[in-house]
């Protein structure tokens, strides 16, 4: 079962163990200089080599890798074991593999899958880049009278979420836009009234609440909103006509058109008087913009969609992949976009299966192998480190060990599903000695233990487990 990487593994420990063999001291001890004898008018210093030039001594940096290898091999074996068959794992430090199962075996993902949508994201738009959604009218207002409607224009903010809304999330702290702001801005804007409509348009994506393989579960519980580019709460009811108070019924809906209805009930809430009612379709080609609402910057987007493993955002994103790339809002022309560039990047595709942004399409695959070589190009301090779950701090990894040794020192993206099976881990440790260790672990199937990431994470925490430099180094000479 194991793969190439844990053959390497082995072979590291071979290789140390046939380099003690052969480095036993085999010159003399002692000598006074190329030839023996010192030269004219200078004294003869004996000098005394504390370690025979073939001595082990003198390959300290490739002995202790080995060694720290075949400590860390030996360490998450019991890890290996325990899981199912249809499972990888790999590791690498500095770029270096340590220690691989299975590493180009295709698994499903789960929400690993999000890490190369924030990849794509982050090659077709800049990381200060920000989504709008506008409120513009067919003409300008006439003394703070808008004559006719007034258009709400999504450009795919999924972070658009009321204080009612926010109240009943699963991670109350997850970050948010505040739909209220851009009807504070009405306002400001000098706005009384509008004769028609407030009409919700979606046009910079397609119409596709969900992607065609997901059951219908997935909305139902909220897994996922209802995609679209104009989304306020995910697209569900129950917070149009209330939208600062909770609400315990809340069934996927219509995202357009609720937001609409949410825009009329702050705008009236803000005196601002509406002479029609909530309606959907596209902006005039010509208009008048009267305010706007600017997202999070997209670096801030891909962390809100890593550390909080928001479905909604990743599949928006994906959608804004497909526009930037091709002009088409859709997943499929997001999820090609996001394998071309990974093609493009160097990064090997061989097995790999991307039928939407979040990971939750039970077809999807890839492999430990992509995730860890994708990792390491982008490195810790990129917005995608920057973006991950923290151990025991921030995100979906907010309770995991606190308090412990390791709190703090790992940075990863996590992933589960269900049906079938799925728990996954990937991401990077800070360890003991201030080194940083690459890895993903991806457990398919029956028998999948989420508490065998904490074992893993334990373990790499520890890495490299070996004789430090001040054993294994030359130590210089001293006088006779």
């Amino acid at each position: 079962m194991p793969s190439r990487r844990s053959a390497v593994s082995r072979a590291s420990i071979a290789v140390a163990a046939l380099v003690v063999a052969l480095v036993a001291p085999v010159i003399p001890a002692t000598a006074q200089g190329p030839t023996g004898v010192a030269p004219p008018g200078t004294t003869a210093v004996t000098q005394k080599l504390s370690t025979p030039i073939l001595s082990a001594r003198r390959v300290p940096n490739l002995l202790r890798s080995r060694i720290a290898d075949a400590e860390l091999t030996a360490a998450v074996q019991d890890v290996v074991d325990q899981s199912p068959e249809t499972s990888c794992l790999s590791v690498t430090f500095q770029g270096r593999p340590v220690y691989d199962l299975n590493a180009d075996l295709p698994v499903e993902p789960a929400s690993t899958n999000k890490i190369l949508t924030s990849y794509a994201i982050l090659q077709e738009a800049g990381p200060d880049e920000r989504l709008v959604t506008t409120a513009v009218a067919a003409a300008p207002a006439d003394n703070g009278v808008i004559r006719g409607d007034l258009w709400v224009v999504g450009g795919g903010d999924g972070m658009l979420n009321t204080a009612g809304y926010r109240l009943g999330l699963e991670y109350p702290e997850q970050p948010f836009n505040e739909p209220s702001v851009l009807a504070d801005r009405i306002k400001a804007a000098g706005i009384t009234e509008i004769t028609g409509n407030i009409v919700g348009d979606e046009s910079r994506y397609d119409d596709q609440r969900e992607v065609d393989s997901w059951p219908d579960r997935y909305r139902r519980e909220d897994t996922v909103g209802s995609l679209s580019a104009l989304v306020v709460n995910r697209g569900v009811t129950g917070y149009a006509d209330s939208p600062e108070q909770t609400n315990g019924t809340r069934l996927p809906g219509d995202p357009p058109l609720l937001a609409a209805e949410t825009f009329e009930t702050l705008l009236e809430d803000r005196e601002i008087r509406v002479g029609g009612g909530p309606a959907v379709g596209p902006a005039p080609t010509t208009s008048t913009e009267i305010a706007r609402l600017e997202s999070a910057p997209i670096r801030d987007i891909v962390a809100e969609t890593l550390g909080w493993s928001d479905n909604t955002t990743a599949e928006l994103l994906t959608k804004e992949i497909g526009v930037r790339s091709s002009g088409s809002g859709t997943t499929a022309a997001g999820t090609q976009t996001t394998r071309d560039l990974l093609a493009a990047g160097g990064f090997s595709t061989e097995g790999l299966v991307i039928n939407d942004g979040s990971g939750l399409d039970v077809d999807n695959r890839l492999t430990c192998g992509l995730l860890v070589d994708l990792l390491d190009s982008e490195g810790l301090d990129s917005e995608i480190g920057a973006g991950m779950a923290v151990w025991g701090q921030r995100g979906t990894l907010r309770k995991r060990s606190r308090g412990t040794e390791i709190e703090g020192r790992v940075l990863a993206k996590t992933g589960s599903l269900t049906t079938p099976p799925v728990a996954a881990l990937a991401g990077w440790v800070s360890t003991r000695s201030g080194d940083t260790v690459t890895f993903a672990f991806i457990q398919n199937g029956t028998g999948t233990d989420v508490g065998l990431q904490d074992a893993l994470a334990t373990a790499l925490f520890e890495y490299p487990q070996a004789p430090t430099l001040d054993v294994l180094g030359p130590k210089p000479p001293t006088a006779a």
